[in-house]
């Protein structure tokens, strides 16, 4: 996800930018509240185990959102109350997911993987679209 996006709906906001650590905290908490709403909106789909997988997920989320909460300037904008929204918790992984690698390594999560296929397909990233275009299914 570009974070030029992130960057200006923070301002919009009046959110800080998060450090590296806080970043990571806050993809996790994000992942809880993820395993939470598709356990919430899925259950009845779901095997005893992969409900408390879902729960032990959220419980670390939940975890997780109590450290970083402890963070001078944090804002929580959730309550977990409302009905869940899959797709939106989703995002907000991605969302915390780009800020956490913007923050460690100055890279995106769509350039670190294109990175990765590359070196996983012995390729350069230049030829990379490329090769994927040629094995893409009809």
């Amino acid at each position: 996800m570009d974070t030029k996006w992130i960057k200006a709906y923070y301002n919009a906001r009046g959110l800080q930018w998060a450090d590296q650590k806080s970043a990571l905290l806050f993809f996790l908490s994000e992942v809880g509240e993820l395993a939470e709403a598709y356990a919430e909106v899925e259950g009845v789909g779901l095997s005893g185990e992969e409900t408390d997988l879902l729960a032990g997920f959220a419980d670390l989320g939940l975890k997780a959102d109590e450290i970083v909460s402890r963070k001078p300037g944090w804002i929580r904008n959730n309550d977990r109350l409302r009905k869940q929204n899959i797709a939106h918790e989703a995002a907000d992984c991605n969302m915390m997911l780009s800020v956490f690698l913007e923050s460690y390594a100055n890279i995106s999560p769509d350039d670190a993987l294109r990175e990765k296929m590359a070196l996983k397909l012995s390729c350069s990233e230049n030829n990379l679209e490329d090769l994927l275009n040629s094995h893409r299914l009809p």
